[in-house]
């Protein structure tokens, strides 16, 4: 089993980063539209703000797939993932017709973020170790 482990984090890091990679993609080509979203949503400064998201997920998500910084990358995206879960899929506000969607998306969130998690100790851990 513990042949296995070495193997395998680098896989479902690297799926945890294609996550962010795709999405950060994504929003490059919908600029436009996602910062009126954003903006409807409240937020000052929207294309900025979206700008740094992109630069976010991107950046972290490569971290992720390639290894590189990837400690640096999972704290980076889990210190963003926290508020944007927060503003953008608050189910304990939403309408009954949203309800369920926004609490999937909740879900999900939380999830990925305690992939992300796990991604940052495993990757501090195997520092200590390099470093003693």
């Amino acid at each position: 089993m513990t042949s296995t482990l070495p193997r395998l984090c680098p896989v479902g890091r690297a799926f945890l980063g294609a996550i962010f990679l795709i999405s950060g993609v994504l929003k490059i080509s919908g600029f436009a539209g996602i910062a009126a979203w954003m903006a409807s949503a409240g937020l000052p400064l929207a294309s900025l703000l979206l700008v740094l998201t992109i630069v976010i997920e991107i950046g972290g998500g490569l971290t992720l797939i390639t290894g590189w910084h990837s400690r640096w990358g999972a704290l980076a995206l889990a210190l963003f993932l926290v508020p944007v879960t927060l503003i953008f899929h608050g189910f304990w506000s939403a309408d009954a017709a949203n309800f369920q969607n926004q609490l999937n998306h909740f879900l999900k969130n939380i999830s990925i973020l305690g992939g992300i998690l796990a991604v940052f100790s495993l990757e501090s851990s195997r520092q200590q170790a390099k470093s003693l």
